[in-house]
């Protein structure tokens, strides 16, 4: 797994070449940073390889979301200064997000089974009143990430990244938000969009609905044939996919979904959907 140092650098580098892109890393890498200054704990609740291995044969990520080691108070903390983060750089988000932060506050003793629901695709209990609830999704899942990845580092070894090829993630069941084709072979690379963790999939086929018929699915190369858009025409969702034999050193994939934050718009606007 990308180290956050890496990331970061190569968020600062790619708003360098790209100043438009410099105010959307710049908050990326403060958020960055908070995560990275989290100090989230080694998971020990956690299978051992015989457990893992049949989970995997069964086609189960290896975490177990009941027995998920989140201190409510911690995530609550996490998720404030993200908020606040957010708002010292999104000043005409003030209003909204001091309303999330006062939300957090209310529920910091249950922000624990609040995550678990949000991680189980049950969306956040509790959040209609009011508030901004995309923003308030950004700010939890956000929050969530040093958690999640903290699970990848402690499974990951368990993974053999060839072998799971299921478009959801091995380690904690989240769904990819970007791709990459290797330089080697040109083999695609998921990463998942929660916990970090990446996995090899099929070269052809939508990784969220499954479809791999030739006819329903099309891809969208960018100039300099350095990115990619993957979309299916069937269940309307897409990937972003950076090709690493156009590059000259590897990216982290995790920096490139922030880089290229312009296909997200792109793809929207066309009809495509980032989520279910």
């Amino acid at each position: 797994m990308t180290d956050y140092t890496d990331i970061v650098e190569s968020l600062q580098k790619g708003a360098e070449k790209h100043p438009e892109l410099a105010e959307t890393a710049g908050l990326s890498c403060r958020l960055l940073e908070i995560e990275a200054q989290a100090d989230i704990p080694v998971p020990t609740r956690v299978p051992g390889s015989d457990e893992a291995r049949a989970l995997l044969q069964q086609g189960k990520p290896l975490l177990n979301l009941d027995e998920i080691e989140i201190d409510s108070g911690k995530l609550t903390e996490l998720a404030m200064q993200i908020a606040f983060a957010i708002a010292e750089q999104r000043r005409e988000r003030v209003r909204e997000l001091a309303d999330i932060h006062a939300w957090l506050h209310r529920r910091r003793d249950r922000m624990r089974s609040l995550a678990i629901a949000y991680l189980r695709g049950n969306g956040i209990p509790d959040s209609n009143s009011g508030i901004d609830g995309g923003l308030l999704v950004f700010v939890v899942h956000t929050a969530l990430r040093p958690f999640l990845r903290a699970y990848a580092d402690a499974l990951g070894r368990f993974v053999d990244a060839g072998a799971w090829y299921r478009g959801y993630c091995p380690i904690c069941g989240g769904e990819p938000d970007m791709a990459a084709l290797e330089k080697s072979g040109g083999r695609r690379r998921l990463l998942c969009s929660r916990c970090d963790a990446e996995w090899a999939y099929r070269r052809l086929g939508c990784p969220f609905c499954g479809n791999d018929d030739p006819k329903d699915l099309a891809f969208f190369p960018s100039d300099d044939k350095v990115y990619r858009l993957a979309v299916c025409e069937r269940c309307h969702r897409y990937v972003k996919t950076v090709d690493l034999r156009e590059t000259p050193t590897e990216r982290p994939l995790a920096a490139e979904r922030v880089l290229t934050a312009g296909m997200d718009v792109a793809a929207q606007n066309t009809g495509y959907q980032a989520r279910a």
